[in-house]
């Protein structure tokens, strides 16, 4: 009998004692009939345990009342670290002073490794201090990091007691990987710093379950734990959690066999990258000569929104709350610019501090509070940002930075036979998210898949958009049993290309994956950070020997990382078409503002050179 049995799936690449004991288990002269393991955790990343005799769910423990309810964030607009810092503090503060007043609440902080514990831990000691208006000693006191590394081995005996209301310690720090055998019950708030943290059905089981169990003082009650989770995760995080949860069914879409093969090849390149050195020319010294900074104005405390929702019910509410800014003297900027240029002077030989003395600086901060009506000397501490970004551009000498440079190597061909299983949980089709059926659906492919999709079929409280069957299955040539359309523009495209109009022009088409099937990596630049990207172009149309690319976009989505799409993705099959003469590649960018077009260049057998409205403006320079 085996105890916390997932750790046999998922070992610790170093753990010698887990690698022992998995080899004493399956030693033959042992010849054991039966192991038996439990588990509150059984995945392998985002795979259930395929052999589970029996399993009780998180949600029935949390019908059942065995276990706390949870809340995380659907909506929020956290602009800075302190921000976000301000809004979890003002949930533990109520959990301690409102809500949970017979225990000490903790909120726990989850980061994705330990550099990144330690940098929290410090930035939340920091904030604690000021805050609180108590030092840095006292503050520390209050907050527990647990990790594996030696320097916090001896505060991990320090867990059993921080129920205890004579424990000073309120906030525990820990990495993603939350080990076994301590037992807290006081946990109100699970705060993943990072996506990564949080982006695995074991990681979400893991962390949660550090969290629901009930204090003896809530016995028949159950209090609620909240995840302060970044807004933008919450799409994945609902679905994974719902999982978890045993919440979502979800739809697989995958390749079955059908009385015409739509299968098809497609060629990808493997790159060699390698860095190289790009001098960067001066930039040209920026003159004050309007005497202001354009500043937008601001307010020493504004009340903030974050909307919550609620595990299982998916019932949302909202919380506002009070966010304070830091407030800077204006001699206080204008001296740090100074010092600033004093510093760039003796490093470059440049003059910038006698062509800006602190008068001058002083002066132009003070016109630019002026200018937004702003007559005090207090600058709001994104001024100060924005003021010191605008006496920023300076002349510099010229800069060298790595770049990365690729080369094809080799080409490669991949079919979509082997494409990857795609999945929907059935809740995104009471958002905006639809499925595209025919008969083979209903024929083919894993019996669960059939036995939901009929399901659904007698659902009527679904959208009338969330399930698209195709009565033709002869205009559907694509080899899977479902295609997912995520939003109403990939919907729309398509409905046009199932159209017995132009599906007799198309021999077959593939809708990709977001991730794992035809990658295709791009950089751009965010400001002044260089970024770099990947993902799969959402359509592959097979029209004799050519294929068509098709990336779906809203219309005028126009931005930096789109032009970056744009350019690379060309170049890449660009290359492609040098590198074989089987097939010939065009990738388009289309929004809805051109589909109609598109198909009509289609069925004209035009469509080499179409370029739509958003394509032409995503090529403008």
């Amino acid at each position: 009998m085996n105890d916390e049995v997932h750790h046999m799936a998922n070992p610790p690449a170093r753990d010698q004692a887990l690698k022992k004991w998995k080899e004493f288990l399956l030693d033959p002269k042992y010849n054991f009939k039966y192991i038996v393991g439990d588990s509150g955790t059984c995945y392998v990343g985002n795979d259930y345990f395929t052999d589970v005799i029996y399993r009780f769910s998180l949600r029935q423990s949390i019908e059942e009342r065995f276990v706390k309810t949870i809340d995380y964030v659907a909506e929020d607009i956290s602009h800075t670290k302190d921000e976000k810092l301000q809004k979890i503090y003002d949930n533990h503060i109520q959990n301690k002073a409102l809500k949970y007043r017979l225990i000490k609440p903790l909120t726990i902080l989850v980061t994705k490794d330990i550099a990144a514990c330690k940098r929290l831990t410090g930035d939340l000691i920091d904030f604690l201090a000021r805050r609180e208006n108590i030092s840095k000693d006292a503050a520390a006191n209050k907050v527990l990091i647990v990790t594996s590394a030696n320097e916090h081995k001896n505060n991990m005996p320090k867990l059993k007691d921080v129920d205890d209301k004579n424990s000073l310690i309120e906030w525990i720090t820990s990495v993603s990987m939350l080990s076994e055998g301590w037992d807290v019950q006081n946990v109100c708030q699970i705060v993943p710093h990072e996506e990564r943290a949080f982006n695995s059905k074991l990681l979400i089981a893991q962390v949660l379950g550090r969290g629901l169990r009930i204090p003896p003082e809530y016995k028949g009650e159950q209090p609620t734990v909240t995840v302060f989770n970044h807004d933008s995760w919450s799409s994945s995080i609902r679905g994974l959690v719902n999982e978890v949860l045993e919440i979502e069914k979800r739809m697989y879409s995958y390749p079955i066999r059908k009385d015409k093969d739509y299968n098809f090849e497609l060629y990808n390149i493997d790159y060699k990258k390698s860095e190289e050195l790009v001098e960067t020319p001066q930039i040209k010294e920026y003159v004050f000569s309007k005497g202001f900074i354009s500043l937008s104005s601001r307010a020493v405390m504004e009340e903030k929104t974050t909307t919550y929702e609620r595990a299982i019910t998916e019932e949302q509410w909202v919380k506002k709350t009070p966010i304070e800014y830091k407030m800077h003297s204006a001699e206080e900027v204008a001296l740090d610019i100074l010092n600033k240029f004093k510093a760039f002077d003796l490093e470059e030989g440049t003059a910038y501090s006698k062509k800006y003395p602190y008068e001058n600086i002083l002066r132009i901060i003070k016109n630019s509070l002026q200018r937004i009506s702003e007559d005090g000397d207090l600058v709001h501490e994104q001024s100060r940002q924005n003021i010191l970004q605008g006496f920023g551009v300076i002349g510099r000498k010229t800069a060298k930075s790595l770049r990365y440079k690729v080369e094809a190597e080799n080409l490669y061909a991949i079919g979509t036979k082997n494409i990857n299983r795609d999945s929907l949980g059935i809740g995104a089709l009471r958002r905006e998210h639809s499925i595209f059926f025919d008969d083979y659906s209903l024929k083919e492919g894993d019996e669960e898949d059939r036995k939901l999709l009929e399901e659904l079929l007698e659902d009527e409280t679904l959208h009338v958009y969330s399930l698209q069957r195709i009565e033709n299955a002869f205009t559907f040539k694509t080899p899977v049993n479902v295609v997912f359309a995520s939003y109403k523009p990939e919907r729309d495209f398509i409905k046009r290309l199932i159209s017995e109009e132009n599906a007799k022009f198309i021999d077959a088409w593939i809708k990709s994956p977001d991730t794992g099937f035809y990658s295709i990596e791009y950089s751009w630049r965010k400001g002044e950070h260089p970024k770099q990207g990947s993902f799969n172009p959402d359509f592959f149309i097979k029209v004799t020997n050519d294929i068509l690319v098709i990336e779906i976009k809203q219309d005028r989505d126009i931005s930096p990382e789109n032009k970056a799409k744009l350019k690379h993705t060309k170049e890449h099959f660009k290359r492609v078409n040098s590198l074989q003469s089987e097939q010939r590649y065009y990738f388009k960018f289309i929004s809805p503002e051109s589909y109609d077009l598109f198909f009509q260049r289609l069925r004209e057998g035009k469509y080499q050179d179409f370029a739509s409205t958003i394509e032409a403006d995503l090529d403008k320079e």
